[in-house]
């Protein structure tokens, strides 16, 4: 699988795990237009539900003590850049083990 692929199945997993527009996320292949749509988006739901963002956490299955470690940082605003980038990485993580058993390779 190439690296667009990746991308574009990190799209699709993030459009299903969040519940976003596909319409929003069309550059399926720059994972930075990804991450900065992906803060924005966790910008609006801790604010609107807070209870569904933390849901959401928790299916995704991120890691619980990174999560606290980022919620109680000090600085506050860089919160939802370093829960997107966690976010990410899981999807990533993800998706790449998806494929190995795909493949056969697990």
């Amino acid at each position: 699988m190439s690296e667009v692929d990746i991308y574009s199945e990190l799209v699709n997993t993030l459009n299903k795990d969040f519940s976003l527009d596909e319409t929003n996320l069309p550059a399926k292949d720059d994972i930075e237009f990804i991450r900065v749509y992906l803060v924005e988006k966790i910008k609006e739901l801790m604010a609107r539900d807070y209870g569904r963002f933390i849901n959401n956490l928790y299916r995704i299955d991120v890691d619980e003590k990174k999560v606290s470690e980022i919620m109680y940082d000090r600085n506050k605003s860089a919160i939802p850049a370093r829960l997107a980038d966690l976010i990410i990485e899981r999807q990533l993580l993800r998706i790449k083990t998806r494929m190995m058993y795909r493949n056969g390779k697990l």
